[in-house]
């Protein structure tokens, strides 16, 4: 199922776990800048992160849902505090992260998500959250196995973090928690879900395009 979420979603999700962002990010061509400024963006973006599993827990139907949520927003409030160290070695300080301000593209990005969670099913949330999940674990997998990373490369620690067996098996579990989800729903309901899923793809397009040239 979610499978034909991402077909049905294209082209938007080739130019996604295919951008130049990407790409340079795999041959270490990318401008240190440019990664800087994702990294201040990303830290911000996780804050939103744990308030869409924190509705995801309010949205939940019984405790097994709930559970999930639960699982991931503690993974996300973890993640937060390895985010503000490794910013910490590219030069990037609590203080600067604090006061840096959110994208246009950060900002479009996160209140659909919000907004799709606040205004709709559980499905629906998890369906503009799952493309976040599911192209970086892509991303990782596909830069390894291609062997695309080069020698040396300055951002090897952000490919092994996505390659890695943990982040791919969360990726396994929103795959399928998303598929149980989806499965109940009527046609109608399931066409809502493919263009929420496709929109939140195209918003990640605009995430990697406002990194590589440093929007705000």
């Amino acid at each position: 199922m979610v499978t034909q979420l991402i077909q049905q979603a294209r082209p938007y999700w080739h130019a996604y776990v295919r951008h130049e962002f990407v790409q340079q990010l795999a041959h270490g061509t990318l401008a240190k800048t440019s990664f800087q400024h994702y990294l201040k963006q990303d830290y911000l973006y996780l804050f939103h992160y744990s308030r869409m599993f924190a509705l995801a827990m309010y949205k939940s139907e019984n405790f097994a849902q709930m559970e999930v949520s639960r699982e991931h927003l503690n993974a996300v409030l973890d993640e937060i505090q390895l985010h503000i160290k490794y910013c910490q070695q590219w030069g990037i300080d609590e203080q600067t992260l604090f006061s840096t301000q959110e994208s246009s593209a950060l900002i479009a990005y996160t209140r659909y998500v919000l907004d799709c969670g606040m205004t709709g099913s559980l499905a629906e949330l998890y369906a503009a959250i799952a493309p976040c999940m599911l192209g970086y674990a892509e991303i990782g997998r596909w830069i390894t196995e291609e062997k695309l990373s080069v020698a040396n490369n300055p951002y090897q620690t952000w490919i092994d973090t996505y390659a890695s067996d943990e982040f791919q098996q969360s990726a396994v579990k929103t795959r399928e928690f998303l598929t149980a989800l989806y499965q109940p729903l009527t046609t109608q309901q399931r066409e809502k879900v493919q263009h929420i899923f496709t929109t939140a793809t195209r918003m990640e397009v605009a995430f990697w395009e406002m990194g590589l040239h440093c929007q705000v």
